[in-house]
Formats: structure tokens, C-alpha cells, sequence
């Protein structure tokens, strides 16, 4: 599927400026004006002329108009679309949001279904369906590890519930609006990957004093939205976790928490384990 997140920015989306817009009618005011009235530069260069109040009224409702626009098309875009105006643009590929599912996992199914549109049987329209399945599996993957055989590994938020959640997905994927003719299917459940970080952290003179809660936090947060089972871990995406404003340097003490490259196997996901964040003091 194409990163939404790398698309370049929609020109029909404007960048809006104020000052722009009031200079353009200033401009334009006083070009009609001036056979008229010589004097008009003069007049608009006072802040507090009733006519520079008016005008200056006028460039904030176009701004304000301009505004709505960019966001009617917004609403048009996948990449943009949140809330309702998502609903109705994944009601056009017949997908309806779940419940308590947000704006993300809404879109990401909707990009399956596109994909799954081109023919039947493609790796997104079982990923499609194993996620429509239940709202507990994160994502899935599908792959045919031998010739008419579909495997469809799933990454289970609640492992407490991975055994319900894997027998609810493959009913759903045998279904007859799902099931492929001919093909073996097998669904299976991923494993948990811990990622154990013990990482020195050398701080700048200006760094705040609660620097390494909130790397700890940035950590998990990271690790929480990760929901693509990658082949590997790179030690380099920690180090551009932790390496931010008040982070003068980073580096492992210990050569294998995290590796320089921690592989995951076909069927495994990240997961952070241990975090160890040493205070090396400031430069």
C-alpha cells in the first residue's frame, strides 16, 4: 500500500496568509481609487482609517472563506479525511467504520479494500477481511508460503484473547463473501518480539529536568503505534527515538539490548521489553 504520510502535499490545498491576502486588497483598492482619489496610498498606510478597518474586515472573511475550502477538499482527500467525511468516503468501496474503531485503523482496512478491488484472492483482501474480522486484530499479513496455500498471520492486540480472536477471523475469512475456491487456508496468530533498551543518555546544559520521563513515554508511545510486522528492529529507529531537543548523545552500553539489527521471524512483531534509560549527565 502507498504511505499516505509520503504523498506530496495536495496542491489544491492553499497555504493562507493573513497578510497576503490584506496586502492583494489593499492593492487592489487603491488601483481603483487612485484616478480619484490621489490621496489614497496615504489613506490606507493609517491603521485607523475606517476604510483600512474595512478592508482589513473584508481580507478576514476571504481568509475565513479560503479556509472552509481547504478543508472541503481535505475532506475529499484518504489522506486527510477524518470523522464522518471518512465514513462516507470508505461507504463509496461498501466498508463501514466498527465500533470504537478510529480514523487510522478505518483507513487502513479502506486501503486494503481499494487494493483487494483489482482481484479476488490478492494478499489485501484477506488482510481486509482478518481485520473486519474483529477489532482486536491490529493487522494482519498474508502470504502463501506454498502453492494454493493462504497463510494469514495475525497481530492480536489482547493475547489473552488470541485463540477467540484466530477461530472469529478464519470463520470470517471462510465465509462466502470472503472464501477463495480451491485454496488451503491457515490462520495463525504472531508472536510477541521483546525489544529490551538500555541506552546512556548524555544531556545538553538545557535540558528539562523530567528528559528522560519523556523519553521513556516516547518510547512506548512509539512501540504502541507501530502496526506493520517489519522483518527487523534497527538499534538506528531507537536511537532517532531518544535522539531529540535536550539529548546531546546516545549510546548502549550493552552491545545486544537493543542489537544493532534484532531480526523478527515470519510471524513475530516488536513489542517493548526492558527500558533502561541511564542518566549520563549533561555537557
Amino acid at each position: 500500500m502507498i504511505d499516505l504520510q509520503t504523498l506530496p502535499a495536495p496542491s489544491v490545498v492553499e497555504t493562507l496568509s493573513f497578510e497576503t491576502i490584506l496586502a492583494a486588497a489593499k492593492a487592489d483598492f487603491a488601483e481603483r481609487m487612485r484616478p480619484h482619489l490621489p490621496a489614497i496610498d496615504e489613506i490606507l498606510s493609517l491603521e485607523s482609517d475606517p476604510v483600512v478597518k474595512l478592508i482589513e474586515s473584508h481580507a478576514y472573511r476571504e481568509l475565513v472563506i479560503r479556509a472552509r475550502i481547504n478543508d472541503a477538499a481535505r475532506a475529499h482527500l484518504l489522506a486527510f479525511a477524518t470523522g464522518s467525511d471518512l465514513d462516507q468516503l470508505a461507504a463509496l468501496f461498501g466498508v463501514a467504520r466498527m465500533p470504537a474503531e478510529n480514523d487510522e485503523r478505518l483507513r487502513a482496512r479502506l486501503q486494503l479494500k481499494i487494493a483487494a478491488l483489482g482481484a479476488q484472492g490478492t494478499r489485501q483482501h484477506y488482510e481486509f477481511h482478518a481485520m473486519t474480522a474483529s477489532m482486536l486484530v491490529r493487522t494482519a499479513q498474508a502470504s502463501q508460503p506454498t502453492p494454493g496455500t493462504v497463510l494469514v498471520i495475525l497481530w492480536v492486540a489482547d493475547q489473552a484473547q488470541a485463540e477467540t480472536v484466530r477461530a472469529t477471523v478464519e470463520a470470517g475469512l471462510n465465509a462466502d463473501a470472503a472464501r477463495m475456491l480451491g485454496v488451503r487456508l491457515l490462520v495463525q496468530v504472531a508472536a510477541p518480539k521483546l525489544i529490551h533498551i538500555t541506552a546512556r543518555i548524555t544531556r545538553t546544559g538545557s535540558a528539562p529536568a523530567n528528559l528522560l520521563p519523556q523519553l521513556r513515554d516516547r518510547l512506548a508511545a512509539a512501540f504502541a503505534g507501530i502496526n506493520v510486522m517489519a522483518s527487523s528492529v534497527a538499534r538506528s529507529y531507537i536511537t532517532t527515538l531518544l535522539h531529540v531537543d535536550g539529548v546531546h548523545a546516545v549510546d548502549y552500553p550493552q552491545a545486544d539490548t537493543p542489537a544493532a539489527l534484532t531480526p523478527l521471524a515470519v510471524g513475530e512483531y516488536p513489542v517493548l521489553g526492558t527500558m533502561q534509560l541511564i542518566d549520563a549527565g549533561a555537557v
